[in-house]
């Protein structure tokens, strides 16, 4: 089961930001998102905590491959984290399954690290690894009121992100996120990467203009660099700074303050 994170961060909060910028930034928000048809969201540590839940599924099989063979563990680490950055550099842009990415990059550490290559050892390693990963997914703060305020203004969802499409879709699933998100756009099934035309692909696909969508991410060379550079109005999710609303782009330190922004502009337009 989904849990949400609980988890502190000492990052301004929108509450805090002296009145005067925040009412004038609540405005020119507002105004820009109030336009908005389509809101766009990154998947992986933007809705949720993805590095928190790979890393805990990583250790669980590399500790488990050491103790099986007496391999060094840190060696195990050091090697499949080489093996994933080669492994993914396409960002899975050749669709193929989650389990055939996993395999081949898990069959590629036991071969690298003269271990038995076993079918049934790389079976059980690969369900290892997605029981793991399955069971520490954690929504991000405020994740699921942020959706539910926008679908409440009569928007629509769409998560723009990079990996296999049949691992994402059982991530959305499993964090409780399938009724509030209207089309789920990767690289995996629209064999393009972020960075080399998946949001134009999105908006060609959606058969609406870049003015009529805005989208959240937390990369600046994968999420925010590519979106802007489609025109696409972008607030910057960026856990560990201040949120700052006069920038540009904006950026939020929770989701928790983009939905403040939204809910308040909700409730001004029903008065």
């Amino acid at each position: 089961m989904a849990h949400h994170c609980q988890c502190h961060k000492s990052a301004l909060s929108l509450q805090n930001l002296p009145f005067t910028a925040k009412n004038r930034d609540f405005l020119r928000i507002q105004a820009i998102l109030a336009e908005k048809t389509w809101i766009g969201f990154d998947l992986d540590d933007t809705l949720h905590e993805f590095r928190q839940a790979s890393k805990a599924a990583t250790t669980e099989v590399l500790g488990w491959i050491s103790r099986k063979w007496d391999a060094p563990l840190p060696t195990l680490k050091e090697e499949y984290l080489r093996i994933l950055a080669n492994k993914t550099a396409n960002a899975f842009t050749d669709g193929r399954t989650a389990a055939e990415y996993r395999r081949e990059r898990f069959g590629t550490l036991l071969d690298h690290s003269f271990l038995p290559l076993h079918d049934a050892y790389l079976s059980y390693i690969v369900r290892q690894y997605d029981a793991t990963l399955m069971k520490s997914l954690q929504l991000k703060p405020g994740a699921l009121d942020l959706l539910k305020t926008i679908k409440s203004m009569g928007k629509k969802i769409v998560v723009i992100t990079e990996g296999p499409q049949d691992a994402q879709e059982q991530t959305i699933e499993a964090l409780g996120l399938n009724e509030y998100i209207d089309f789920l756009a990767t690289s995996n099934d629209l064999r393009v990467s972020k960075t080399m035309g998946l949001f134009p692909k999105v908006l060609q696909h959606l058969e609406i203009s870049s003015d009529e969508m805005a989208y959240i991410g937390d990369s600046d060379e994968r999420d925010m660099k590519p979106a802007l550079a489609n025109a696409i109005f972008c607030v910057r999710f960026a856990e560990m700074e201040d949120t700052d609303l006069a920038s540009t782009p904006p950026s939020i330190s929770s989701l928790t303050d983009l939905q403040q922004v939204l809910q308040h502009g909700n409730a001004d337009q029903s008065t």
